[in-house]
């Protein structure tokens, strides 16, 4: 198992102008790991799983590059999480199973569960390091602020698609309001020739 330390933790931009915190790690080799993430990367995991522990979540997001995907079936054999009995039973000719995932599981439970177990393993590959006798530099990702209100709106929006996943209720559309008039209020008119 390698250990990553953590260099750095910056609050920056992508080359689309998106916000993202960018996480430096010390390799053992001497190399320099960068993983970036969304800011609300920590309050969707918190909403996804229903977690109370912003460490926690932190930690999830910082070890998922290293954890198996359940959506990819070339990774299914090393999936810890199909190898502890995490799986949803389906009718089939061929396979009988699927990995749980957040969308087929039929608690958030079991999700949070099989996602946990994914991480631990991810973990025995990797471990994800504060410095030692050092100012922690993830302190700044997570004093960021998880708000209440955040939580409840990525709640909901978890539950919605949960239920689209499972054919329970279609995925709810913004409402639109189509006004023709609308691209004409406010603009000067045009004088060209």
């Amino acid at each position: 198992m390698d250990e990553y330390v953590v260099q750095s933790a910056e609050k920056t931009w992508n080359r689309q102008g998106t916000p993202i915190w960018l996480v430096s790690m010390l390799k053992p080799d001497g190399a320099v790991h960068c993983h970036a993430f969304p800011p609300a990367a920590i309050e969707w995991r918190m909403a996804e799983y229903e977690l109370g522990d912003v460490d926690e979540a932190l930690d999830i997001v910082l070890h998922e590059p290293f954890a198996t995907s359940p959506a990819d079936p070339l990774q299914a054999r090393d999936d810890a999480a199909v190898r502890a009995g995490m799986v949803v039973r389906k009718p089939g000719p061929t396979i009988d199973y699927e990995p749980i995932t957040l969308h087929n599981a039929d608690t958030i439970k079991d999700a949070r569960d099989a996602h946990r177990i994914r991480i631990s393993d991810a973990k025995t590959r990797v471990q994800v390091k504060a410095p030692k006798g050092k100012t922690d530099p993830l302190d700044a990702v997570r004093q960021q602020g998880v708000t209440d209100e955040g939580l409840r709106q990525k709640a909901a929006l978890v539950d919605a698609a949960r239920r689209s996943a499972r054919g329970e209720a279609p995925m709810p559309q913004p409402d639109i309001v189509f006004d023709p008039e609308a691209r004409h209020r406010g603009m000067k008119e045009d004088t060209r020739a």
